[in-house]
């Protein structure tokens, strides 16, 4: 991990896009130079560990039909057979199929995935695509009001809020805007970061984030 960027400061704004004050951000979450391997390979198992295993063919215990034999197994110039359901015929069933209960996922290192995460946040700053609000509490559940909010942080395309904390006012007002998507920061995805034309932050998070490193920090110390 190369750290480019030493000092970051960003803005804090309401949801009614004024500024209200500035905070720093941690260099080595929001400062790094991208490397783009791990950014691929963090995509790669994010996408794979979404997908679901839908897939399935029937067996030849599941194929509707008689099990009678067709015809007498010698004698009639044709090829033995023993089941209308046979893989070979047409309508019959399926060998080493899908079964529904196959698995994609795959894993990754933590250090692996954080360099993935700082990789991807680092170049959202540098592309100037992240914005700090002071919180997520929102004052109405209705989406109107939220849709209005963001008209005034000048916000449109694919947005990340990246929150810390439920609040169901402001989960029920996003949650119909086409485009938008809500991530709690223990959870918050490289693919998800990767997507979004911009991500918010709460002021909480970026401070809970310096914490958590000042906590590492002084522990390595020791």
């Amino acid at each position: 991990m190369k750290i480019v960027n030493q000092k970051i400061e960003l803005p804090v704004i309401d949801f009614a896009g004024k500024e209200v004050g500035k905070t720093k951000l941690v260099p080595e979450l929001f400062g790094i130079k991208p490397n783009e391997y791990v950014v691929q390979l963090s995509v790669k198992v994010d996408l794979a560990n979404r997908r679901q295993a839908t897939a399935k063919t029937r067996t030849i215990s599941e194929v509707k039909g008689t099990g009678k034999k067709p015809w007498k197994q010698k004698g009639t110039g044709r090829a033995r057979v023993g089941t209308r359901r046979s893989p070979l015929w047409r309508g019959g069933a399926v060998v080493f199929g899908p079964n529904g209960k196959q698995s994609y996922k795959l894993k990754m290192n933590k250090k692996e995935h954080f360099l993935a995460l700082a990789s991807v946040l680092s170049d959202k700053v540098n592309t100037k695509n992240v914005l700090v609000i002071d919180s997520e509490k929102f004052s109405s559940p209705k989406t109107k009001d939220f849709v209005a909010a963001l008209a005034k942080m000048n916000l449109s395309g694919k947005i990340l809020f990246v929150i810390d904390n439920f609040d169901e006012n402001f989960l029920r007002a996003s949650g119909n805007i086409p485009g938008l998507k809500v991530d709690f920061s223990d959870n918050m995805s490289v693919y998800d970061v990767l997507n979004a034309d911009k991500v918010i932050f709460t002021k909480s998070v970026i401070a809970d984030i310096a914490s958590q490193f000042e906590e590492a920090g002084s522990e390595e110390a020791k």
